[in-house]
């Protein structure tokens, strides 16, 4: 079974990859949804096991909390505030691919996941009213 710290890993890793100084988001549903949107294309070692519902706030993905926390506990990524609705991931790119390397995933295909994640992320800023995507960017 894979755990959250692996999955924090692995999420901070391709995100570095793919997004490289972008910023993770942590808020509004909109990672969750990015998530769900591409779940097919992102590494099984992140992805086995996710779950999703709709809740009264929108979809959300049960795990993810616990994967951001673990990312924020093993310094992958800054810690949040509430203020805050997203977090930089603190690897460097040349930690990122020997996490990827780890996981058993190219370069390649690792940057190429987080591209997915990046471009699944942006889609919805743009299909979210305005309010939402100038919450979740800051």
């Amino acid at each position: 079974m894979t755990t959250r710290f692996e999955r924090a890993e692995i999420l901070a890793a391709i995100w570095r990859l793919g997004a490289k100084d972008k910023r993770l988001p942590t808020s509004h549903g909109i990672l969750d949804n990015a998530l769900k949107a591409c779940l097919d294309q992102l590494p099984n070692v992140l992805t086995k096991g996710l779950s999703f519902s709709y809740t009264t706030v929108g979809l959300r993905c049960h795990q993810l909390p616990d994967i951001l926390l673990a990312g924020q506990e093993a310094l992958l990524t800054t810690e949040p505030n509430p203020t805050y609705l997203s977090s930089m991931v603190t690897l460097d790119e040349d930690t990122a691919r020997e996490i990827a390397l780890g996981f058993g995933l190219s370069t390649k295909a690792a940057r190429a996941a987080g591209a997915v994640l990046l471009e699944a992320v942006e889609h919805i800023h743009k299909e979210w009213p305005d309010d939402a995507e100038e919450s979740a960017a800051a």
